[in-house]
């Protein structure tokens, strides 16, 4: 700076600077980290900086923090070293969550974020994917727009929730039938069946020659064998 200008201005650090984060449980829960800057600040670290987000709002916005090691920009407000900002984050060697492949013309194909513990989210340009998996790989949710085919894959169980479900479409009118009572309605008929027609005597061991015993009245179906919740076509 020019001749003159006052000590505190002199002072002031403008720019990014590379970091280390040290800390990012925010006591005040507001996204905030220290970090480690030491072209700037040797090894006095950071006291606590502010992020910058994509947007916030009352109880809403972007929050995701790194973990202690990360790498991380720091800027200072106003060039302000006691008002540290945390404005992104970089990847060392091998730390990126993975190689994207270039896609047509060089752009890349494929979007992705992905948790410290695995958890990810991809958007696939190339191959019309959306992909939200568990670090398994066991449990996902995966749109192929190429095919119009949606696979949801559970390791121990699929849940499917909601006051209506319709199976199908949405024009689905049919109710499902319940399993497990329409095998015990079916069952009974069957034992009632079995219980009351004897053949009597047969003629050539086919044509029954003697009445067998009237059957009594099969019990209708009732209402409870079928779903007022699920629908299907």
């Amino acid at each position: 700076m020019p001749d003159g200008t006052p000590r505190d201005l002199r002072e002031r650090v403008y720019g990014k600077h590379r970091g280390i984060v040290l800390r990012s449980d925010d006591p005040e829960r507001r996204g905030r980290l220290t970090a480690m800057v030491p072209e700037v600040l040797a090894e006095v670290p950071t006291g606590w900086a502010d992020p910058c987000v994509p947007y916030a709002g009352l109880n809403a916005g972007f929050l995701s923090l790194p973990l202690p090691g990360a790498g991380v920009w720091i800027e200072f407000e106003g060039g302000d070293v006691s008002r540290p900002i945390w404005t992104g984050c970089y990847w060392r060697t091998a730390e990126a969550p993975m190689p994207p492949p270039a896609g047509a013309g060089g752009e890349q194909a494929q979007k992705i974020w992905r948790s410290d513990l695995g958890f990810t989210v991809m958007l696939d340009d190339g191959a019309q994917l959306m992909t939200v998996t568990d670090p398994t790989g066991q449990n996902k949710v995966e749109v192929d727009v190429a095919t119009g085919t949606v696979t949801i894959k559970g390791l121990a169980k699929i849940v499917h929730d909601g006051k209506l479900v319709h199976i199908g479409s949405a024009a689905a009118r049919h109710p499902a039938a319940f399993g497990d009572d329409l095998l015990t309605y079916l069952s009974q008929l069957v034992t009632i069946f079995n219980a009351h027609v004897h053949p009597g005597e047969l003629a050539l061991g086919v044509l029954p020659v003697t009445p067998a015993p009237p059957v009594g009245p099969m019990p209708p179906p009732t209402p409870a064998l079928i779903s007022t919740k699920v629908f299907v076509e």
